[in-house]
């Protein structure tokens, strides 16, 4: 099977894409020099918003980064959304990696929820988002994507009841900070403190049954 279609880049930087290129070019109807500053800026946000292709390992029974970055610590807390003890995995995303956060694991999203001081009512202060998917052997596993560093709020591509891949694009947030992802309490996990990660390849753990 020959792989799906991917954008090298995010669709979330396509407005910001054209802006620049717009730019550009009325700067160069008064000189070619006023079209270079918007060309580069151009150039950045290609960067900053590309989405590469990932290869994501043939493991059913794995728990995939869903971000570019690095373990922060990992404890045992009770989870948000299911009301019992898991174990939090606490990954702060790379400044200059890729926006897009992937999802963990293949499998039914269950429950999304907007997190902040005033869910309730219009025009709320959103700090994060927390998406539940369950896999088809019934494990529960929860991301929790923070605010970005610009103000920027998280959402997601995807409705509850839809089906995810692993690896697949889940959600984006521009500008991350931080992201927690809450695995089964029986899970194995395989990272420490530290540990670089590569999203949609590195694996987080292991489901136990």
């Amino acid at each position: 099977m020959g792989r799906r279609f991917h954008s090298p880049v995010s669709l979330a930087g396509w407005p910001l894409f054209l802006a620049a290129i717009v730019l550009a070019a009325i700067g160069a109807q008064f000189s070619a020099y006023l079209a270079w500053p918007f060309l580069a800026l151009l150039c950045l946000l290609l960067y900053l918003f590309r989405d590469p292709w990932r290869t994501v390992p043939a493991d059913p029974l794995a728990v995939v980064a869903p971000v570019d970055g690095r373990v922060i610590d990992i404890v045992r807390v009770n989870n948000p959304l299911t009301d019992h003890f898991d174990r939090r995995i606490s990954l702060q995303i790379a400044k200059t990696g890729a926006y897009v956060v992937h999802s963990a694991v293949e499998g039914n999203i269950m429950t999304l929820r907007r997190n902040g001081p005033d869910t309730e009512h219009r025009g709320h202060y959103i700090t994060a988002l927390s998406i539940k998917v369950c896999t088809d052997e019934g494990d529960d596993v929860v991301t929790v994507v923070h605010r970005g560093y610009l103000g920027h709020y998280p959402r997601c591509y995807h409705r509850p009841g839809e089906r995810v891949g692993q690896g697949r694009r889940l959600s984006y947030v521009p500008f991350g900070t931080q992201l927690d992802i809450y695995v089964p309490d029986t899970s194995r996990i395989e990272v420490a403190p530290g540990d670089t990660l590569v999203a949609g390849e590195s694996i987080l753990a292991h489901f136990v049954h």
